[in-house]
């Protein structure tokens, strides 16, 4: 009797859409996880930039694949309303399945660079040696959580940030400094001297291993990132500081770090290296 009256109302929710395709909204909250999904579908389809605070409200959906539709339909309209981006954000801060969190974040991330290295250029037909190497994992670290994951948002990038209520940490896990049980968005800070101009064909920082995503800034400028899902734990990588670094003077390194689950934090040496 139960999925007859299910059946019932499956078909009067059809006909009536079909009917009054905008009465669709109206059902984004009913009991039935079909018909909230073939709504969501009909909103989407009928307008979705007329129809954003509709699918905001699925994006809150307790099934992961209405959320995961509500999502990657406010991912495509973030050029059609300032609030989508706001939206986003949010969602990126709360969300707790990984592909959901991955496309909101995407979406709403404002940073893009594309990292090239000089051994992948294929324009570049020498040997690339590294000439000089500075360490920087024994340097002076500061830490900071990013809970809501909108630290880029409030500058924790720049160089002038103020960093005093920033925790000193040292290369590791941060779950083993302090902050166990912690996952989601963290900050490192660090600041180290380079040498006088050398004669080279670039410059880059490498990582030995972050778990598991990282985006890196120097100087304020953002440099790229690694991530790659939760695989990228232990996984090296490099980016290029080739017109970012200051010669002969203080730099300010600062890193992003997300962890979905377990250890978290820049627990492998990272270095800078010159190349030529």
């Amino acid at each position: 009797m139960v999925q007859a009256d299910k059946i019932t109302a499956r078909q009067k929710f059809f006909n009536t859409v079909e009917a009054d395709p905008a009465a669709a909204v109206k059902y984004l909250a009913d009991n039935d996880v079909e018909i909230r999904r073939y709504a969501l579908y009909r909103v989407i389809k009928a307008d979705p930039a007329k129809n954003i605070a509709a699918i905001a409200r699925a994006a809150g959906d307790p099934e992961d694949q209405i959320r995961l539709i509500a999502v990657m339909a406010l991912a495509k309209l973030t050029g059609s309303d300032p609030q989508v981006m706001s939206l986003l954000q949010k969602i990126a801060a709360q969300e707790k399945n990984q592909q959901i969190r991955q496309i909101a974040v995407a979406a709403s991330w404002p940073f893009h660079r594309t990292i090239k290295l000089l051994r992948n250029d294929p324009a570049w037909d020498y040997e690339v040696k590294v000439i000089k190497t500075l360490p920087l994992e024994k340097l002076p670290w500061l830490f900071t959580l990013d809970p809501q994951q909108n630290g880029h948002l409030q500058g924790f990038f720049k160089p002038d940030m103020d960093t005093s209520g920033w925790k000193p940490v040292k290369m590791g896990f941060w779950e083993h400094q302090g902050f166990a049980d912690y996952n989601g968005a963290a900050w490192y800070q660090i600041k180290f001297v380079m040498p006088p101009k050398m004669d080279c064909n670039a410059v880059e920082i490498a990582f030995e291993a972050v778990d598991e995503a990282a985006w890196v800034w120097l100087n304020g400028k953002y440099l790229g990132a690694h991530d790659v899902g939760p695989e990228g734990w232990r996984e090296p990588f490099a980016v290029d500081c080739t017109s970012e670094v200051l010669w002969g003077k203080e730099n300010v390194l600062t890193i992003r770090v997300y962890d979905a689950a377990f250890a978290g934090g820049i627990y492998r040496p990272l270095r800078v290296e010159i190349l030529k």
